[in-house]
């Protein structure tokens, strides 16, 4: 099955709003009572959890994903045909599999908070791309709160995605999953003032939103609550909890792992909003040109064999040279593809230096909102500069997903 699938796949969504006030209203309930569940688990278990409840599933770093064991009684029973959820419900087919991912990932609280934004499907495939969260196709299907600049990251989302999240040798057996699902972001202040990041993904029977049996893709549900908080210093605590029910024979040994990949992917946005610095960096070339001559900006010596910076355009050194893989949208295609860049490690101090919230608030208020990411077609193929205001179009090897 190739992917993306037709752009006409899914009739126009319209919300009216009333059904906005109770999305909205629904969110806010999934949001507290997951923050109500971490300030236990902070508090009362000290972040130490039951080995008799969870199972270690994966280890990646200091983050750490567990089993909820809780729900094998589920499996096991084939009663229910409905798993409450927080305040609310998914629907399930008596193999809903709990997965809790926790502990601390390198980092800035901003940085991870301007990941997190893609309120347009354009920057949902950034997103993707950055994190490689296995998602093969996506797309907005409606807007129900949007950010601004003075609250650039916050809003509410009705999204559809499809997930390849199973290994590859098993992608020929195992049909993909979808889900049509309630999206949030934003961030809160607790009590004691400490900002709390947080997104939920919460999926959604929506009528008009058919099921692709067409396709042979599995509509599948899940519940995810993200939270984080900036613990030390260039240190971030994670904190996710998830109820996935994959739909279908599939067995536990592929669901568990493969939903344990799908949370962990979250420890990646940082990553993603990092990069999308550069992204903004590249763009606005906002660092001072030096004259240095043939020598390096950094470190002033003669280099060897000199390169040039992908923003400054200032000779340099490979010792004071980084490569940086940067995700463009094509402005014809409005695909995602990527291509590796050299900055020099002065550029690139800049951008990691740079505050990630205000860079969102200006993506808000330009004109063309997808300005940082889009490449054009008016270079010719000998233009020095590979950016996204001097580069050819990507051919269809390059090409993420669209």
């Amino acid at each position: 099955m190739r992917f993306p699938l037709p752009a006409d796949r899914f009739q126009p969504l319209l919300v009216s709003d009333e059904d906005r006030i109770d999305l909205q209203r629904l969110s806010e309930s999934f949001i507290h009572e997951a923050i109500e569940e971490y300030t236990d688990f902070r508090s009362t278990d000290g972040g130490i959890l039951d080995k008799e409840r969870w199972k270690v599933v994966k280890v990646r770093g200091d983050v750490t994903s567990y089993r909820d064991l809780h729900m094998i009684d589920l499996e096991r029973s084939r009663s229910a045909p409905k798993e409450r959820v927080g305040s609310g419900y998914i629907i399930a087919s008596t193999k809903l599999h709990g997965v809790l991912t926790t502990g601390t990932i390198d980092g800035e609280f901003n940085d991870m908070a301007f990941g997190l934004i893609n309120g347009d499907t354009e920057m949902l495939k950034i997103k993707s791309s950055y994190t490689n969260d296995k998602i093969a196709d996506a797309k907005v299907l409606a807007a129900i709160t949007e950010p601004t600049p003075t609250e650039p990251v916050q809003g509410t989302y009705l999204k559809w995605g499809v997930s390849i999240g199973v290994p590859v040798l098993l992608r020929t057996i195992v049909r993909p999953r979808d889900f049509v699902y309630l999206e949030s972001i934003g961030i809160l202040k607790t009590t004691s003032g400490e900002r709390l990041g947080y997104s939920l993904m919460h999926s959604l029977q929506i009528p008009t939103i058919r099921e692709l049996t067409e396709y042979q893709i599995v509509r599948a549900n899940a519940s995810i609550c993200v939270l984080f908080r900036q613990k030390t210093s260039g240190k971030i605590e994670l904190y996710v909890k998830g109820f996935v029910d994959a739909m279908g024979d599939i067995h536990q040994s592929v669901a568990v792992p493969s939903t344990a990949d799908a949370l962990m992917s979250y420890s990646k946005i940082v990553h993603c909003g990092q990069m999308k610095k550069l992204n903004w960096l590249v763009k606005t070339r906002k660092t001072v040109i030096l004259d240095h001559g043939n020598d390096c900006i950094v470190c002033t010596n003669a280099p060897s064999r000199p390169k040039s910076c992908q923003v400054c355009s200032n000779t340099m050194c490979s010792r004071c040279s980084v490569s940086k893989k940067l995700s463009f949208l094509s402005p014809t295609t409005r695909r995602v593809f990527r291509r590796s860049l050299i900055f020099c490690v002065r550029c690139l101090l800049t951008a990691l230096k740079a505050d990630a919230l205000e860079i969102a608030a200006e993506e808000l208020v330009r004109h063309n909102p997808f300005d940082f990411y889009e490449a054009s077609t008016n270079s010719t193929p000998s233009s020095k500069m590979v950016s996204p205001s001097s580069t050819t179009a990507p051919d269809a090897t390059s090409e993420f997903f669209g």
